[in-house]
């Protein structure tokens, strides 16, 4: 009897293994921008609408609730940029839209961030492309 058992269940395991790889497949067909029996890869050249030191000031006093970033060149006009704010296990994002000129915008925190002595600011701008 047991050994029934074992069999039957290597066969529904197997049997598990082959729907879960159909499914898979089928999956993979979905895929747009490949034809025939080809894969294919492609590489683009992307370019920097900033490659300067973008300055990022806290504002708020004792408590961070927003940034203000300036030297945004215009050729950035129109794309779209997050700043992620670490500081002290606090984790906070805001957006928004390069102005038409660059320049400076200000971003607002909600909900506001303790000040403390390290705070680190990662920006990342995307879109348009030019």
């Amino acid at each position: 009897m047991r050994s029934r058992s074992l069999s039957l269940a290597r066969f529904l395991v197997t049997l598990a293994a082959v729907i879960a790889a159909t499914a898979i497949v089928a999956d993979a067909t979905s895929l747009t921008g490949l034809s025939g029996a080809h894969l294919g890869a492609g590489r683009a050249t992307v370019q920097a609408c900033a490659t300067a030191a973008i300055t990022v000031t806290e504002t708020g006093g004792a408590t961070i609730s927003g940034l203000t970033l300036s030297g945004i060149p215009a050729a950035c006009d129109g794309a779209s940029l997050t700043a992620t704010l670490l500081s002290n296990g606090y984790t906070r994002s805001a957006t928004g839209t390069v102005p038409t000129t660059g320049g400076s915008m200000n971003l607002t925190v909600s909900p506001t961030v303790p000040l403390y002595q390290s705070a680190q600011v990662n920006i990342v701008m995307s879109g348009p492309t030019p």
